[in-house]
Parts: structure tokens; sequence; C-alpha cells
């Protein structure tokens, strides 16, 4: 539907039902369609995570939830133009970017991102052999999919205590990739927004903390386990996991960007945490990170389309409530 943000879980995908049009995630129902007015953004860079390396980092699951080991920094990594295998000698993409089709156009399924859309198309031209039609209707798929989305993409927030990703970032669906030592992770950006525009939405912080290396370490995912006190950000993702506000694939998106933003240096973070409000990060006065409480904060979702794909290895990789829609089930 479009412009539509749902009021109670900040969910963006709908499905049309006799009675109107229900979200894809809480499964509440609105009886109307009328939307905002609709103008194209301007594209800017996404937040997004891709790498191509070994592990650097290990998920491990416990009971309900998940532990997470990490003291690397995340990092993106590119590879240098070289001749395709087409001889295409002006290629904007390496052999080892282009030669998994199939990776490649199920990342730009999940992620609806214009660029990795264009590389999949390359991908399957070079690389796709006699599957190379099935991965063009694929393709095709995501880009009217992408077209669709971002057409309804909110440019006004749908309450008074919610932001919005920002309208003019680069177009993506939150989500998160990993295959055989490759990774990506997109997140929304909020950097619209500053800090005068926070305190009028959420009004006074908790606290104000402008200590870098305190700010890193309230970034950090920490296992109980270990013995580490659990920190708010370890707490919101369990929280919105448990709660079936967010997929498995989200709540992974949300801990590779975490890991990363820990090492982004922000200046100033306020602190919401006794009034169950999202913490903000802040560089440079303009919002950096927010804590992803679907309450209050509001960015492209799609329900999971490959349940167990890019997530690691089966079972050993999941928690133990995993569904088959991506969200937590009691068993």
């Amino acid at each position: 539907m479009k412009g539509l943000v749902c009021k109670y879980c900040g969910g963006n995908h709908f499905t049309k039902t006799a009675e109107g049009y229900e979200c894809d995630y809480c499964h509440a129902v609105y009886e109307t369609d009328s939307v905002p007015e609709i103008k194209e953004p301007r594209s800017t860079k996404k937040n997004v995570i891709i790498i191509a390396l070994a592990s650097i980092f290990i998920l491990v699951f416990a009971s309900s939830f998940f532990i997470l080991h990490s003291n690397e920094k995340i990092a993106t990594k590119t590879s240098p133009s070289i001749t395709t295998k087409a001889g295409n000698s002006n290629s904007a993409y390496s052999v080892s970017q282009l030669k998994n089709p199939e990776r490649n156009v199920r990342i730009a399924e999940l992620t609806l991102n214009q660029e990795e859309i264009k590389l999949a198309k390359v991908s399957a031209k070079e690389y796709g052999g006699e599957d190379r039609e099935a991965f063009e209707r694929r393709i095709a798929n995501a880009q009217k999919e992408h077209d669709s989305l971002k057409k309804k993409r909110p440019k006004t927030t749908p309450k008074a205590d919610m932001i919005i990703e920002n309208p003019n970032s680069e177009f993506a669906v939150t989500t998160y990739y990993r295959e055989a030592g490759f990774l990506a992770a997109y997140g929304p950006e909020f950097d619209q927004y500053s800090s005068a525009d926070i305190l009028r939405i959420w009004g006074q912080p908790d606290e104000i903390i402008t200590d870098t290396e305190q700010i890193g370490e309230n970034l950090a995912i920490k296992s109980e386990e270990k013995g580490d006190a659990v920190s708010y950000e370890t707490k919101v993702l369990r929280e919105q996991w448990q709660q079936g506000k967010m997929t498995w694939r989200e709540v992974r998106a949300f801990i590779a960007l975490n890991i990363d933003n820990r090492y982004a240096a922000y200046t100033k973070e306020f602190v919401y945490e006794k009034q169950g409000k999202p913490n903000v990060y802040f560089k440079e006065d303009r919002v950096g990170y927010v804590t992803p409480i679907v309450k209050y904060v509001s960015f492209t979702r799609l329900p999971e389309k490959y349940p167990r794909a890019g997530l690691g290895k089966f079972p050993d990789d999941f928690p133990e409530n995993y569904g088959s829609d991506g969200l937590y089930h009691e068993k």
C-alpha cells in the first residue's frame, strides 16, 4: 500500500484483503487506501556492509537467543576492475564478483537494491549459462518490486514519535546474507535528523554521553554466558526477535551493522533506555545509528523470502525457535 507504515509495528509491507490492507508483520488491518503524495527521492549512499573474506565473526546460539563473540572490525572490501569472461575490459566488476550468479541474483532479490540488481544482470549475462533466462526473469521481478516499493517509500512519519529512514538515501531492504566467507548486510540511514530533531521527537534523554570509547562499548553486542552485562542494544534485538517483531535475517543485519558501528567514532549518544525508546548515536550532530525499536523506527522491510539461505548452516547457526517465515515461534 503506497506510503503506509503500520502504526503498531512499523512495518511497510502489506497484502490486499477483502477487509482492506493487512500488515504482513503484525497482521493489523487498515480499511483505507488513502496515501500521501509521493515524490522521487535523490539517491545517496546506503548503510551497507559487503565483505568477501573468511569469516570474521562467529555467531553462537544458546537457549532462546544468540551470543556473539567478536573483537574484529567489519570493513567493506571491493575488488579492482579486471577483464570479465566476455572480454569487456571496461567492466565495473571483477570476475570474483560475477562468477556466482545464483548468489548475486538472490542478494538482488533480498535487498532490492539497484546496484545489486545491476550486478546480478551482468553476472547472469556473463556466467548464467543454461540458467541465464531463469536468472533474468528473477532479476526482472526484483526490478519491478524495487520500483514499486521505492515509490511507496514513506516521506513523512506516520506518527509524531516515530522516525523514518532517510527517503533520499539509496533504496534497499534491511537484510543480511552470508555464504562461504561472503557477507552482505544492508541497514537504514537516519542522517536527515539532527540532535535538535531527536530532542523534538523523543524529548530529553536520560543521559548524554560524549566519551567516544564509552559510546563504542554501549554499541557492543555482549554475551551473558561470558559474564558480560547485557547491553541495551543486545536486549532490544533479543526482545524484538522473541516478540516476533523482526525476522532473524533483520536481526542478523543489525548485529553486523552494530559491530561495524562500534568503530564509527560517534561523538555523542542520547540515552533513552529508562524511557524504553531507542538510543541515538551521532556523528557531527547527524544521526549515525539508532537502536532499532520498530515502534519508534521505520525502515524498509520484507517478509522472509529464503528461510535458510545465507543465514549459516542449518540448524547449527539458527536459534531454537526459528520458523520458516523467519520469525520466532514458541515450541
